[in-house]
């Protein structure tokens, strides 16, 4: 790499006309504030001022006035107790369910607010053929592919969810599976 060397027509500076100032955009006729020069059918006011390019806005000359002690006109505050999900008065419940899965995917369990737990069985097949798994999915994008793979005999753990569970297997099977889940009820 070689240095910057200056070439002889690089010496002087080009002949270049001086710069022009800007000049401001002027509407011929009234211009309106935040509208333009359209006045939408709405004829102007004759005593309307909109000829100035800014608004002025007057200063606000209120004073703001402070209490001199802030404590005296605080209210008692007003006790209040946080409930997450449970009431005063809540019972316990649960429900079996059964379903046969399909190869088309499928909502076993839909949304609930109030349930408290979840367990999914895959019953052992009786038609002699070895494995038919079950693939459990949070949405209708359930797959085999993408989804946890439960096998016949096997029960899932207790899922904590209150949001609904979908289920599929393999293509051109199907599979019966039970479902108990547990939800609370207010009295």
């Amino acid at each position: 790499m070689g240095s910057y060397r200056q070439l002889t027509g690089m010496q002087k500076p080009p002949n270049r006309p001086d710069r022009l100032a800007p000049v401001p955009e002027h509407y011929e006729g009234t211009t309106l504030p935040y509208r333009g020069t359209e006045t939408h059918g709405v004829p102007i006011p004759k005593d309307a001022e909109y000829d100035t390019r800014e608004f002025e806005f007057k200063q606000d000359e209120t004073k703001v006035a402070y209490l001199a002690n802030p404590d005296d006109s605080i209210d008692e505050p007003i006790p209040v107790r946080l409930v997450q999900g449970e009431s005063k008065r809540e019972r316990l419940d649960w429900r079996p369910l059964r379903y046969r899965v399909t190869d088309r995917g499928q909502q076993i369990v839909g949304r609930h607010d109030k349930r408290r737990s979840l367990r999914i069985k895959v019953h052992f097949q009786t038609d002699g053929v070895d494995s038919k798994p079950v693939y459990l999915g949070p949405d209708s994008g359930v797959s085999p592919y993408t989804s946890f793979q439960l096998d016949r005999g096997e029960t899932t753990d207790a899922l904590y969810t209150t949001e609904e569970v979908w289920a599929i297997c393999n293509p051109g099977e199907s599979v019966e599976i039970s479902i108990m889940y547990e939800y609370g009820v207010e009295l």
